[in-house]
């Protein structure tokens, strides 16, 4: 049960997340930095969004989620996603999570979730009808994690993501991969849609629908939606809320989640 609750738990935990930051005017200074546009977040949807961090530019995303599961809940904090634009189409990426499982009546399990490190590199930009594309690839670490939580073997997590930009204030996204538990050698296949509106030039909305399926699983699909809001401080500062509900009987997690993004330049 604790394996098949991980692996669910893991489409959560490998994969942040859309481009829903509010969108606006790109000449907006802040911090003594440069011209650029607003932050874009991989948080708070599932959907890993195609932009990457700017060239020579550190950026964390960091999210405090609770997780309704059968027989308790899940509590992160933090979710960590440690990125850095090493070139203007390759970005470096760690991400970490540390959890709390309640077992009831057992005692809560506590510790660290594998580290998974990786990098997202730019594929394409937008031309018309095709959207900008950019690959991502993660490798949790068995060893560099608590025990209670530690995997048999290495655990790949592989995604392509698009990004519409559809007008100024919206834009659809959507994710295509694969990813592995550490334990079993048939990968997870995820799949993941979601749109963002800019309400204002600081206030964004999305909502999205997503799942994973072992690959050669004869189910259904099994389907979670999820929708949020996003507030922008400045132009490196970003806020977030965000709730999910399985809409299947196969989907059983349900979280709420708050979290921020912030970048500078090193």
């Amino acid at each position: 049960m604790m394996n098949k609750l991980l692996s669910i738990f893991m489409l959560g935990a490998i994969g942040f997340t859309s481009d829903i930051s509010a969108q606006t005017d790109s000449n907006m200074v802040a911090d003594s930095m440069p011209a650029m546009d607003p932050i874009r977040a991989d948080r708070p949807d599932q959907s890993e969004s195609s932009f990457l961090v700017p060239k020579g530019y550190f950026q964390m995303e960091l999210g405090f989620s609770i997780t309704d599961t059968d027989p308790g809940f899940i509590y992160t904090y933090p979710a960590g996603l440690w990125k850095y634009g090493l070139t203007d189409n390759f970005e470096l990426r760690l991400i970490t999570n540390y959890i709390t499982i309640q077992q009831e009546p057992n005692p809560d399990v506590n510790g660290f979730l594998p580290l998974a490190a990786g990098f997202k590199a730019k594929l394409s930009e937008q031309k018309g009808v095709l959207p900008k594309m950019s690959f991502l690839g993660h490798l949790r670490l068995p060893g560099v994690v608590s025990e209670e939580f530690e995997t048999t073997y290495l655990a790949p997590d592989l995604r392509l993501a698009f990004d519409h930009i559809v007008s100024d204030f919206f834009n659809v996204g959507y994710n295509f991969g694969l990813f592995w538990d550490g334990e079993n050698p048939e990968p997870y296949v995820f799949y993941s849609l979601t749109t963002g509106v800019s309400i204002s030039e600081r206030l964004g909305l999305f909502a999205e629908i997503f799942g994973a399926t072992p690959q050669r699983d004869s189910e259904d699909l099994p389907l979670y939606v999820d929708a949020g809001l996003t507030y922008l401080i400045g132009n490196n500062f970003l806020l977030d809320v965000s709730a999910s509900q399985g809409i299947t009987d196969n989907a059983p997690l349900r979280y709420v989640s708050a979290g921020f993004s912030y970048r500078f330049k090193l």
